[in-house]
């Protein structure tokens, strides 16, 4: 009796890779530092906000010049109390506005991160998604809002 023959490999499919996407991140990139994250853009949006709070909030905690800390018989003390209360109002104007622009910051950190995971092809409920649209949306536009005025 003669033996079979030893099995040949299947001849090799020269399959053509899928051309890459410009709307999907590049292979590998999930794995990388840089890729996104919805813990990690909604945790840099907190971290801003709460910066901006501390920020506020230590230039208030010494508060304006007193008079009772300059000698009221030496000469120019009105002068150098106006000047140093004119100093402190435009370190709180600073302030706040770095302030500002932090809460800005992270507050759109905040509503990318929801905006982008409702996007997402998850197994999530469409309800929780058309919820995290509906807050993302209202957060962005809060932040738009606050240079609106009607006056």
């Amino acid at each position: 009796m003669q033996s079979l023959p030893p099995p040949t490999p299947p001849a090799a499919v020269n399959v053509a890779p899928a051309p890459a996407s410009p709307y999907q991140p590049a292979a590998g990139f999930q794995q990388s530092a840089m890729s996104y994250s919805f813990h990690r853009w909604l945790m840099l949006g907190v971290i801003l906000i709460l910066a901006s709070v501390v920020f506020v909030e230590v230039v208030g905690m010494f508060g304006e010049p007193s008079v009772v800390d300059y000698d009221m018989e030496s000469e120019g003390v009105f002068d150098k109390i106006a000047e140093d209360t004119e100093a402190h109002t435009d370190l709180n104007r600073v302030i706040g506005s770095f302030g500002s622009i932090f809460q800005a910051l992270g507050l759109g950190l905040i509503g990318y991160a929801l905006l982008r995971e409702s996007h997402d092809d998850k197994h999530e409920h469409s309800a929780l998604r058309v919820t995290a649209i509906i807050v993302g949306a209202l957060v962005l536009v809060n932040i738009a809002s606050r240079s609106i005025t009607i006056f």
